[in-house]
């Protein structure tokens, strides 16, 4: 059985290698550069968003093991973008070639499964929506049983569900009856949660590092649109946020989590309650990208590459970030002076796709969301 690789080089040797060609590798891999350190990108196509400006770009799929030992052997410290990969092969390559994965993919295993990630929290105490697991349509009545008439369940597929697919919320019996083909042909199957009636949405990133130290980044109030993000702004301040923001430290400490872990919430009557975990950066960060003093891209490839954290330091009173959604139209814009554009490099929009994004920078994060919501109409995406 092989070592993972521990010894760090110095930077300008580092060679960091990322899983995945979308934004949030494009965006990893330029705050990668300037650090210094290396990037390796493996993804299907040179036009994905990162393979155009990685410096070193492999064609490949991510669920080929010959593919995958080929690009570890390559790299000192590899990442994702995307935790729906095989995690028990990218374990099994870690060993076989002795290059570090970071997240784990143990965190990326318990993570991406809906039902093991409810019983991670459960298991230390972080509060989140009662479930149940369900994985025949005999199940999914007693859930509706336990969790319908005080208000509704949602079902979530255990796997593969992202930007609200495979999510149906259910708030009568007749749309449950209405699932049963869709609960009795998904092999995977599904959790059904209690249905949150919620003030807010919010999120919180944490990020701890192979020192053993993490931070937590501040919390911020999100907006979906169609089941996905539409705005964040922040900072958010809430009765006992700060006692829940500890307790998300505390949770990553005590499963050694490395990296980036994006936390989605409710703000509900009971309180903050924990909605879904990811294990990597997200797309309710991004406002850091001007916000803080440290992104959560930069930090997250500090951590991994077992660098020193920085505390997140505010640049600024108020900030906000909102989403270019695409409208299936040829992108074009009058360039905005007073917010921040990131542009990702698609090649094709679609309705609902992410773009790109803008942030600002304000005295309140209301007037901060207020100059982007203007100048988005300067967009057509």
């Amino acid at each position: 059985m092989s070592k993972i690789r521990g010894m760090m080089k110095p930077y300008p040797s580092l060679s960091l290698g990322i899983l995945g060609g979308g934004q949030l590798a494009r965006l990893l891999a330029l705050k990668a550069h300037d650090l210094g350190v290396r990037t390796r990108v493996l993804s299907a196509s040179a036009s994905d968003p990162a393979a155009q400006v990685a410096r070193l770009w492999s064609q490949g799929a991510l669920d080929d093991p010959k593919v995958l030992e080929e690009f570890l052997r390559s790299c000192d410290v590899v990442t994702f973008e995307s935790e729906f990969l095989d995690a028990k092969l990218l374990r099994r390559l870690q060993l076989k070639t002795g290059t570090a994965i970071y997240p784990r993919p143990s965190h990326m295993a318990a993570i991406q499964d809906r039902l093991t990630q409810k019983n991670l929290l459960l298991r230390h105490r972080v509060p989140t929506a009662a479930y149940l697991p369900v994985s025949n349509f005999r199940q999914a009545r007693a859930a509706w049983d336990a969790f319908g008439p005080a208000g509704g369940l949602v079902l979530k597929k255990r796997r593969f569900g992202y930007d609200g697919n495979g999510t149906f919320p259910v708030r009568t019996r007749e749309e449950l009856e209405a699932l049963r083909l869709e609960v009795e042909s998904n092999k995977t199957g599904f959790i059904a949660e209690r249905l949150v009636r919620f003030r807010r949405e919010a999120a919180c990133m944490v990020v701890r590092g192979r020192t053993g130290k993490a931070v937590a980044m501040p919390l911020v109030e999100t907006r979906q649109e169609s089941a996905r993000c539409l705005w964040v702004k922040g900072p958010l301040r809430i009765p006992a946020g700060a006692a829940f923001v500890k307790r998300l430290l505390r949770f990553a400490d005590a499963i050694g989590y490395v990296g980036a872990l994006g936390v989605e919430l409710f703000d509900s009557p009971d309180g903050l309650i924990v909605n879904e975990l990811a294990p990597r950066v997200h797309n309710s960060g991004h406002y850091t990208l001007e916000a803080l003093a440290e992104d959560q891209f930069t930090a997250h490839v500090r951590a991994v590459l077992g660098l020193a954290v920085s505390k997140p330091r505010a640049l600024a009173d108020g900030y906000a970030m909102l989403n270019l959604l695409g409208e299936g139209v040829d992108p074009r814009w009058k360039a905005p002076v007073d917010v921040s554009l990131h542009w990702y490099g698609k090649t094709e929009s679609r309705p609902g796709r992410k773009m790109g994004h803008l942030t600002a920078l304000a005295q309140t994060s209301n007037a901060a969301l207020k100059r982007l919501l203007s100048a988005r109409l300067s967009f057509q995406v």
